[in-house]
């Protein structure tokens, strides 16, 4: 049975302050976080396309905090392949089924997150300051597909850039330009193939002002975290994430 329209502008009020609040804050754990509280509410295509349209609708106040905070190697290196696996993840969310897709994307977060524990213990980068360049086009890759049929690319790219050993800002800065050129691709995919409408889009925009306060309270969170507990959060989350996707 479809929601009706007062159902989902309280789903998406509630879902705005922390799509705000993460993209500013963390920078990932959107989808691991929402896709499934969603889904209790809406059919999992909508919720989906809700989260994309609250992200598309956060990427301004997310650009004007974290402007020119970002790393100009990083962009040019994971741009060109984030947006392939943004197209390739839309084309698989029309033919792969559910079930194979929470799986994939469980396991590529919880492979991530451990890596990201093991590797990165005591504090130091996993990869280095120059990691080979086959790496960040792979993760990438990795990134606008896991942020297409999961909206969990925030937490491979957060978890890439910290092993690098950037600070905690142009991690987050970082992935805001990236993920604000992915959303607006995304939209345009999840309209094609029918997953976003008008009352999903409208929705959003009520919940407009939500957006706005979780993304000022995430970018004051940002600044206060440690970066060990930054990091710890970002890997508890893909973790705890990871392992509802694969239990359902």
């Amino acid at each position: 049975m479809e929601p009706g329209f007062p159902t989902l502008v309280a789903a998406a009020a509630g879902a705005a302050l922390v799509v705000g609040f993460l993209k500013t804050s963390l920078g990932g754990g959107i989808g691991l976080v929402l896709a499934p509280t969603l889904s209790l509410l809406l059919p999992p295509s909508a919720a989906l396309a809700l989260i994309a349209a609250l992200m598309v609708l956060t990427d301004p106040f997310a650009l004007r905090l974290y402007w020119r905070v970002w790393d100009a190697r990083q962009l040019k290196l994971l741009l060109p392949t984030t947006v392939l696996g943004v197209i390739v993840g839309t084309w698989v969310l029309s033919a792969i089924s559910e079930l194979m897709l929470r799986r994939t994307i469980g396991v590529v977060a919880l492979a991530f997150a451990i890596a990201q524990l093991t590797l990165g213990r005591g504090g130091r980068a996993v990869f280095g300051t120059t990691p080979g360049p086959w790496i960040g086009l792979a993760v990438g890759f990795l990134m606008g597909f896991a942020s297409t049929v999961a909206h969990s690319g925030g937490l491979v790219g957060g978890l890439y850039l910290l092993g690098l050993g950037l600070p905690n800002p142009l991690v987050v800065g970082t992935g805001v330009v990236l993920y604000a050129i992915a959303d607006v691709l995304k939209i345009a995919g999840y309209w094609r193939i029918g997953f976003l409408d008008g009352a999903l889009v409208l929705a959003a925009l009520a919940a407009t002002p939500v957006l706005a306060i979780g993304a000022w309270l995430g970018v004051r969170a940002n600044r206060r975290l440690p970066r060990r507990a930054f990091e710890l959060i970002l890997v508890a989350i893909a973790i705890a994430g990871a392992l509802r996707l694969l239990a359902r």
